[in-house]
């Protein structure tokens, strides 16, 4: 998977227009994402609201699974942590890195920061990939 592919997956998803995320960078097992900041995003304050950075890290981390597995990986959010480290005013960047792609679970990191390059949050995103249903079998819903 390369840049554009990453960005043809987001643009193709029912959130990733509304949100206006761009691949900046990919490489095995590692992404770079942006997030340009915009009216809507802002709380009181002049300030992102935090899930922009939560957001935007669960985005980045997902991309660099499917650098390792492709665009049809199946991988899903189980856990995120995150810790706020400082006030976000501008475009926001992040770089997530798979540490360990399991079978079943994948673990990663991430950090976002601003356009002069401060940290902003820190983040840990635990994915599950579901098993495959076996041959024969009726999905659950």
């Amino acid at each position: 998977m390369d840049v554009a592919a990453a960005q043809a997956v987001l643009d193709s998803s029912p959130f990733g227009s509304w949100w206006g995320f761009r691949v900046e960078a990919l490489k095995e097992g590692w992404a770079k994402v942006a997030l340009p900041q915009r009216p809507e995003l802002f709380r009181p304050g002049g300030v992102l609201q935090g899930g922009c950075a939560m957001t935007l890290a669960d985005v980045t981390c997902w991309i660099a699974i499917m650098s390792l597995s492709g665009a049809d990986d199946p991988s899903v959010t189980q856990q995120m942590t995150t810790s706020f480290l400082g006030p976000a005013r501008t475009d926001l960047m992040c770089e997530a890195t798979i540490v360990r792609a399991g079978r079943l679970i994948v673990y990663g990191t991430a950090e976002t920061t601003d356009t002069e390059g401060r940290l902003v949050s820190h983040h840990t995103l635990t994915y599950i990939r579901p098993p495959a249903p076996a041959a024969g079998s009726t999905p659950r819903t």
